[in-house]
């Protein structure tokens, strides 16, 4: 669909999308402790589509996220899949927005 200039409407900045990077880091905490994640969208490729065959890894996924923190964060006691679940649809919404249908 074209504007009344003729100019084309964008529906995605490729722009837009790399200021995620510059965003304010997804901080969480656990019991006291505080924790940083990194953008979900932002896990090697390999690591993300590993966990689609059934055979992958949700650790490597969980350590790709937490880097520096994930040492600490293993250590934890009675943490979900749901946990992590929510985690990252919270990381998630905190670097790209509401989701869509939202």
């Amino acid at each position: 669909m074209a504007s009344s200039q003729n100019k084309p409407v964008s529906h995605f900045s490729l722009r837009d999308r790399k200021r995620e990077a510059t965003q304010e880091p997804f901080v969480f905490d656990v019991d006291g402790e505080f924790f940083t994640m990194a953008p979900p969208g932002s896990v090697d490729w390999l690591v993300t589509a590993s966990l689609g065959e059934g055979g992958g890894d949700l650790r490597a996924f969980v350590k790709e996220l937490l880097g520096d923190d994930y040492e600490r964060f293993a250590k934890l006691k009675n943490v979900s899949n749901d946990d992590i679940s929510a985690l990252i649809d919270a990381a998630t919404k905190h670097y790209q927005g509401a989701t869509r249908g939202e």
